[in-house]
């Protein structure tokens, strides 16, 4: 069965442009790749798509929000500091998902899952990892409204409009036939990750933990 991880902020920042040395942030990453004995571990440039790749880990870095591999010993990573980080498995087909917002109703959870099973993966089970919760994701109002008119299961309340991004996300996966499994842990609410939405309150950069999945 396929190998997965989850960093949280004592493993340092995996995220480039985000205020650490390029250097520094490469190390890190190598130095990551080699604790797990894995040959390579492939990157995203995430910019919060629907666009799925697949990869055979030739490439190191690929324009996407989600990739899909059947390749042995190599790693799949989802870079995150709020939104939902998805590592699929099954036994012939890994997939690391970047679902945000506007990604999760661009239906990038459905392509990804599509790709999968026709490379024949099936008993697909998902892990959602540490992200911003219900309580912590306040939006304005009309953005509130827009979400949920088509994506029910985001929903709170109107007097609170916070969306749910982790309980829309369970359900677009089990709509697909994927067993899910939350963390169930908020990256706002507890210190230990880093948050996107907390480094806007406070004015000071945060980095970018990362969930990994490998054959």
């Amino acid at each position: 069965m396929a190998g997965i991880l989850f960093t949280s902020a004592s493993w340092g920042n995996f995220g480039l442009r985000i205020g650490d040395d390029e250097s520094d942030v490469l190390a890190r990453r190598k130095a990551l790749e080699e604790s797990i004995s894995i040959g390579n571990i492939v990157f995203m440039n995430q910019t919060h798509s629907n666009e799925v790749v697949l990869t055979d880990g030739r490439s190191s870095v690929v324009d996407a929000d989600a990739i899909v591999t059947s390749s042995k010993g190599v790693g799949l990573s989802v870079l995150v500091g709020d939104c939902v980080p998805i590592l699929i498995r099954s036994s012939t087909s890994v997939a690391a998902i970047h679902a945000g917002r506007i990604g999760m109703t661009n239906g990038i959870i459905g392509k990804t899952v599509e790709l999968m099973k026709s490379l024949g993966a099936q008993n697909l089970e998902a892990i959602m990892g540490p992200s911003i919760c219900a309580d912590c994701y306040e939006v304005s109002t009309q953005m509130y409204a827009d979400v949920v008119r088509d994506f029910p299961h985001a929903a709170t309340s109107v007097a609170r409009h916070g969306l749910d991004l982790q309980s829309e996300i369970g359900h677009q996966l089990s709509h697909e036939g994927v067993e899910v499994f939350n963390l169930g842990i908020c990256t706002l609410e507890y210190s230990e990750y880093f948050s996107h939405r907390r480094s806007q309150r406070t004015g000071s950069a945060e980095g970018r933990q990362i969930g990994v999945i490998w054959l």
